[in-house]
């Protein structure tokens, strides 16, 4: 059943109950019954699907004890990320609010009286916290700032509700969190690449955490504020989640090639190796900056190389030999070299427990002239 219902004063369709008898009285925004005037109203085979104007559930949640009068699994979460993204949307979008997701309720009986829909003893299932934030908007701007947007909304009503209920809870319990890596699956240059690859026949068998260190190491910027921000798994979260920005477009960018990522993984595993190899006892004192900031010195290490022919297949550089045969002393050559400037900088505080992690270091360390080669 798919019924558009009739504005208020249209014509009066006959009256139907579902689930137990006894609505009694009704308050639009409060109270034992909760009255919508739903712009479509379906019957499926479980309960109801409304799509119904927001200012009319608006009511729904205010007042301290609304999380216990409408049994919701959990109060309001003030703190929450995703109720502030939400909250904001509310506030500059509010015609978008109700397009994404919806919300589920259950309710003693369900009325259909003309264009009113009634809900006897209405209760929340899934969706308290878009309630809350209705309510607070409705507070804040008044019902008229609510005008022109639409809820949708699935009712269910005994015994069903107790079931769907359960099932929302452990739903709840199984929940897989939007992550800033899924923004990757929009990027139509990623896109483009993993079509390139198919093509070519090659099987990549690396992370795209490797591949977006890898390419910040060898970027052509002229400071390691790249690899720095990608050093940590924070950090590759903050560049995933905007794929618009200046720093992402930086090195994933319409000129990216495969061969290019295979020379960037292969270089950063190259240098990774060399400094791997240098000893322990290197690694002591400022040399600990070896181990607290390595893609530091394979940044250095890597400047040595063709960086603006990394992505250009047609080049006749021989980036395999520069690889094999130069970068592993490069990059040894590099560690020493940082390893003097950082004692340089910090002469009071290199050889404790500092901390190297930090991009103002890096970038002084960076922009310093190189020293006298240590004593090896």
């Amino acid at each position: 059943m798919d019924k558009l219902l009739p504005p208020p004063g249209g014509h009066r369709s006959a009256e139907g109950v579902v689930g137990a008898a006894g609505a009694g009285g009704y308050d639009a925004f409060a109270g034992p019954v909760l009255a919508l005037r739903p712009g479509r109203l379906t019957r499926f085979d479980r309960g109801w699907s409304l799509q119904v104007p927001a200012g009319e559930l608006a009511g729904l949640a205010a007042g301290p004890e609304a999380a216990r009068s409408l049994r919701a699994r959990r109060g309001f979460l003030h703190g929450s990320g995703h109720n502030r993204v939400l909250a904001e949307l509310l506030r500059e979008r509010p015609e978008e609010f109700g397009r994404a997701g919806q919300l589920a309720l259950g309710a003693e009986s369900i009325r259909i009286r003309g264009g009113l829909v009634e809900l006897a003893r209405p209760e929340s299932i899934d969706g308290f916290q878009r309630l809350t934030l209705l309510a607070q908007a409705a507070a804040r701007s008044g019902l008229s700032h609510l005008a022109g947007s639409t809820v949708r909304l699935e009712v269910f009503t005994s015994p069903e509700r107790e079931h769907v209920r359960r099932l929302h809870d452990i739903a709840d319990l199984y929940l897989n969190p939007a992550t800033a890596q899924d923004c990757l699956r929009r990027c139509p240059e990623l896109r483009r690449l993993a079509e390139e690859f198919e093509r070519e026949g090659w099987l990549p068998r690396f992370s795209m955490a490797d591949v977006t260190r890898a390419l910040a190491c060898l970027s052509t910027a002229p400071t390691p504020y790249l690899p720095h921000l990608v050093s940590t798994d924070s950090g590759l979260d903050a560049l995933w989640a905007d794929i618009t920005s200046p720093h992402y477009a930086a090195l994933i960018h319409p000129r990216v090639h495969p061969l290019g990522v295979l020379r960037a993984l292969e270089a950063r595993r190259t240098a990774r190796r060399a400094l791997a190899g240098i000893p322990k006892a290197v690694r002591t004192g400022p040399g600990r900056l070896l181990d607290d900031a390595p893609d530091l010195i394979c940044w250095a290490a890597c400047r040595h190389l063709p960086l603006h022919q990394l992505h250009d297949e047609r080049t006749t550089t021989k980036w395999d030999r520069l690889i094999d045969q130069e970068l592993p002393a490069w990059t040894v050559s590099a560690a020493h070299d940082y390893i003097g400037r950082y004692r340089r900088a910090e002469p009071e505080h290199s050889a404790g427990a500092a901390d190297r992690t930090g991009f103002g270091l890096w970038l002084q360390l960076a922009g310093m002239s190189p020293g006298p080669a240590p004593a090896r």
